[in-house]
């Protein structure tokens, strides 16, 4: 009975961290379409100083700022996995933060 409940403990805390996961990735992805949807007026409305010299640098374009963008969630998404498999301890705060912040830009995004 032990192992069983250990195994479900185990199986829930994956699943956890997968349903953060994928919000993340959700989030991001949302973020992304929003930022396409209002590409004229981006640079204008955009909060993060990096995203706008990121299209200051491909001259008004945003397609630097999306594919920047969309590296960082992959990067970020693969180092969760990685960390999850590599120490636990460290990965669930981790997620926790991330999935915060991402709340944040959804909140944000409704504005």
């Amino acid at each position: 009975m032990k192992t069983l409940i250990r195994i479900f403990t185990n199986y829930s805390h994956l699943i956890a961290y997968a349903e953060l996961w994928l919000f993340i990735g959700l989030v991001s992805a949302f973020d992304i379409y929003m930022s396409i949807k209002v590409q004229e007026y981006l640079f204008l409305i955009e909060m993060n100083p990096v995203g706008r010299w990121l299209i200051q640098r491909d001259g008004g374009d945003i397609a630097l700022f999306m594919g920047v963008k969309t590296a960082g969630t992959v990067l970020s998404l693969g180092l969760l996995v990685w960390l999850y498999h590599l120490k636990k301890s460290w990965a669930w705060p981790s997620i926790v933060a991330l999935s915060l912040v991402q709340l944040f830009v959804l909140w944000n995004l409704r504005q």
